[in-house]
């Protein structure tokens, strides 16, 4: 105990909150080169996704590069936390969890549900209850004892009765979930102190939102680990503006809360926005806010239609490429929905000459081999 305490008072723990774009990443890229010139360790960075990886990889060599730093997302950082304490799982993929769910709900006599267990949506929808349940760490005693609080309605009784037998039935076979290796990991780390006891750093760059269980692995992490930096969105001047930085806000206050440490702004805080730019980001949503010339940071155009509009911003980037100079790599084309854009982006990229990349990939029916299996399947419904 004396040993763990000791390490607590010598960890450091960060909470860094900044605008969007005043360097946060370059920040920590450079906390992580420092942290591995001194080979004391392994530092560690975690981040959303895989694409932010990949970025903040190439970031990291473009800075000069350093060894031994790895770069993680949450998943990852939950699987070396339980190979660290010697704890194996086997992760159930999403179809064998989808199976696994339909195989409880017909086990059990639902009589509320009854006429839904037959829709494909059902199996798909109590997915996302028990995700938000063991994301929030909710226990299926917890989760049964509050419905029967609540007055035992039938639809929450069968519900906590889907999770019961849910969660035994990956008990009895030694199986884990993805939100489940979370709980698992945290549970890990209350019974193996010397997890995470030889890190030298971890950042945590680029979350806009964290589940209550990576809110506890991650406290229980800084209070090892000897220095911890997390970096969030927001204005440390104007902490309460409406609208823009609202999810910021929250999970701001709820990791002050699990860190047991007060946000504070970022040193050296640098915009690289163009004034234009930063006037938009510092004052959106304002009823108040002053007018000022966009120059050319900012371009309008109004198109008739979806092939208009994907023309229009294609041919714009083309231009970005062709006459200054840019790579295919420092361009991007958002939407809300790229569903709606897909075809006319890919068509007229190929018209452009334009390498596109999209982030949520090709429908599965537009594989060749995909669709003659389709097919094939169709030719055996009956007439």
């Amino acid at each position: 105990m004396m040993d763990k305490q000791a390490r607590s008072a010598r960890s450091s723990i960060h909470l860094f909150i900044s605008p969007a774009a005043s360097g946060k990443t370059a920040y920590v890229v450079e906390r992580l080169r420092e942290a591995a010139s001194r080979l004391e360790g392994i530092p560690r960075v975690v981040v959303p996704s895989f694409l932010q990886a990949r970025a903040l990889r190439r970031r990291l060599a473009e800075a000069g590069g350093a060894i031994g730093v790895r770069v993680l997302t949450f998943n990852r950082l939950v699987g070396e936390c339980l190979q660290e304490a010697g704890e194996t799982y086997v992760e159930l993929s999403e179809p064998v969890r989808y199976r696994l769910i339909r195989a409880v709900v017909d086990s059990l006599p639902l009589r509320h549900y009854a006429p839904l267990t037959d829709r494909p949506g059902f199996v798909g929808a109590l997915q996302g209850v028990i995700r938000e349940l063991k994301a929030g760490m909710i226990s299926p005693h917890r989760f049964a004892q509050a419905v029967a609080d609540l007055g035992g309605e039938p639809r929450l009784q069968e519900l906590a009765a889907v999770y019961t037998e849910y969660q035994r039935r990956l008990q009895e076979n030694g199986w884990a979930d993805q939100e489940g290796l979370v709980w698992l990991a945290v549970e890990a780390l209350e019974h193996n102190p010397q997890v995470g006891q030889d890190w030298p750093f971890l950042a945590v760059d680029g979350f806009d939102d964290l589940t209550p269980a990576q809110r506890a692995l991650l406290a229980r992490l800084a209070r090892r680990v000897r220095e911890t930096v997390v970096t969030l969105t927001g204005d440390p001047d104007d902490p309460d503006r409406p609208l823009v930085h609202r999810r910021f806000q929250r999970i701001r206050q709820r990791l002050e809360e699990a860190l047991g440490v007060r946000a504070e702004p970022l040193p050296g805080i640098a915009v690289r926005l163009v004034p234009p730019l930063a006037h938009l980001e510092a004052r959106l949503f304002r009823s108040d806010a002053p007018q000022v010339e966009a120059g050319d940071a900012i371009e309008r155009i109004k198109a008739p239609d979806r092939a208009t509009e994907v023309r229009a911003a294609l041919r714009w980037l083309k231009a970005r490429l062709v006459e200054e100079g840019m790579q295919p790599g420092e361009v991007a084309l958002l939407a809300r929905s790229v569903e709606p854009y897909r075809p006319f982006i890919l068509q007229t990229a190929a018209e452009f000459g334009l390498p596109v990349r999209l982030v949520d990939g090709l429908p599965l029916r537009a594989n060749p081999a995909v669709a003659a299996l389709l097919d094939l399947l169709r030719l055996m419904l009956p007439r």
